[in-house]
């Protein structure tokens, strides 16, 4: 696994031995997050109708110590099957979003996600100002990225779809 955190933004690679289509939905589908998370403090909640497709959305809730009780929309802005999945959300004053790509090679898969951390208006709060500091500073980028915690999401998922395929 490769990792490197810049200013406002992080990058993961993690070689799957498994190709794309095997992959796919477990990177993709919100109700596999929080499945693999590592100390998970928010849930999803996702329609019964939901797909994998541009426009489509869904709710993250939180409960952790940092930022329970915050309702964040998840939308969905680009999905390119077994290729590239994009999503954005806004969080305490912060756009966070996420592009996961998909690259084929001979041992599977490398996976490639990256977050992206913009200052956002939305439901402005007097507390959005230390997450503003925090994203001006690289602070951000800092304290949210654990590459442990990553690993642990990976080769959780890489297990489960070991299991699966048994």
């Amino acid at each position: 696994m490769k990792e490197e955190r810049k200013y406002t933004k992080t990058i993961v690679q993690f070689q799957s031995k498994y190709q794309p289509a095997q992959i796919w939905e477990y990177l993709t589908h919100p109700k596999y997050t929080v499945e693999f998370t590592k100390d998970p403090c928010y849930h999803n909640q996702v329609s019964a109708s939901f797909t994998l497709e541009k426009g489509n959305q869904w709710i993250e809730i939180h409960t952790g110590e940092d930022c329970e009780g915050d309702v964040v929309q998840c939308k969905i802005i680009e999905s390119t099957t077994y290729k590239c999945f994009r999503t954005v959300r806004h969080q305490a004053g912060i756009k966070n979003t996420t592009i996961i790509k998909l690259e084929e090679n001979k041992e599977g898969t490398i996976i490639t996600e990256t977050q992206k951390f913009s200052l956002s208006a939305r439901k402005i709060r007097p507390i959005n100002i230390m997450s503003w500091i925090m994203l001006g500073t690289g602070l951000l980028t800092k304290f949210s990225f654990k590459p442990e915690d990553d690993s642990y999401w990976f080769e959780h998922m890489e297990q489960k779809i070991g299991d699966v395929l048994s």
